[in-house]
């Protein structure tokens, strides 16, 4: 039983030196910052500031646009603290805006170093002929620029008068390529193929056989003098036959009428 609690106690004073290691190691870690040379961070700022105004607009785009090794070779030989790509992006920045920023006046004032890890960056506010400007380098733990923005400070107005370009531009773009679009599918009824397939037409009825008039009474001068539905006609002619002989009408029959010649009247 006390072999137990010796080894429980032994853990337990273990683990509170652990515990009591780590905290002074974070403790330690903690209180150690970043040592750097203000004076140096100025200096190379300056230094970069003056080669600006120092070099012509092809001479900025020049640099901007050099292959990384010949950019590295020169930093090299000449001994400046950049890297590479910090060199090139800081030239090319600068090109894109000479002409929204205009002629180089003074610098204002630097800000106070901002340790952040194992770099620190390093703010200039410069004015220039149509506006200010904030410079910032960020330098290693080696004293060597990994990046630089330059940031051309617009007023009120003019931010809102690029985003109403913007969204012009946006919308009208949008536009464009919906009426585009809808040209290209116009189009496509004038390709052959693409139209839609024509319903069969039916054939159109065939005329009905017209019906055949009636035969007219034969006492208008027409007809073949068939009496077979003409019995009133029948009755009365008979009626008359048989005043004008004075006979009745058992002796004969009338079987047809027709019309009789202009010249048989006349003899009559």
């Amino acid at each position: 039983m006390k072999q137990t609690i010796r080894k429980i106690l032994a853990a337990l004073v273990l683990a509170v030196s652990v515990l009591g290691l780590t905290a002074c190691g974070n403790a330690a870690s903690a209180d150690q910052q970043m040592e750097y040379d203000q004076a140096q961070l100025q200096s190379v700022t300056d230094y970069l500031i003056t080669l600006w105004q120092s070099m012509p607009e092809e001479g900025l785009r020049q640099y901007a646009q050099m292959d990384k090794e010949d950019i590295q070779m020169m930093l090299d030989a000449y001994g400046l603290p950049f890297t590479a790509d910090a060199f090139s992006t800081a030239f090319a920045g600068y090109a894109g805006s000479v002409e929204e920023l205009g002629a180089y006046v003074s610098t204002d004032g630097y800000e106070e170093p901002e340790v952040k890890g194992d770099e620190v960056t390093f703010a200039a506010n410069l004015t220039y002929e149509k506006r200010t400007a904030r410079l910032s380098l960020v330098f290693n733990k080696r004293g060597v620029v990994e990046s630089v923005t330059l940031d051309p400070k617009y007023s009120t107005g003019e931010i809102l008068k690029k985003a109403g370009m913007n969204t012009i531009l946006g919308m009208g773009t949008v536009f464009i390529v919906l009426i585009f679009i809808s040209l290209v599918i116009y189009c496509f009824n004038f390709i052959p193929g693409n139209r839609a397939p024509k319903q069969e037409e039916k054939p159109a009825p065939k005329p009905r056989p017209a019906k055949k008039a009636a035969p007219r009474h034969p006492a208008h001068g027409h007809g073949d003098g068939n009496l077979v539905d003409d019995g009133e006609l029948v009755a009365a002619i008979t009626a008359a036959i048989c005043a004008y002989s004075g006979t009745s009408a058992e002796g004969f029959v009338v079987r047809s009428i027709r019309r009789a010649e202009p010249s048989r009247w006349k003899k009559v």
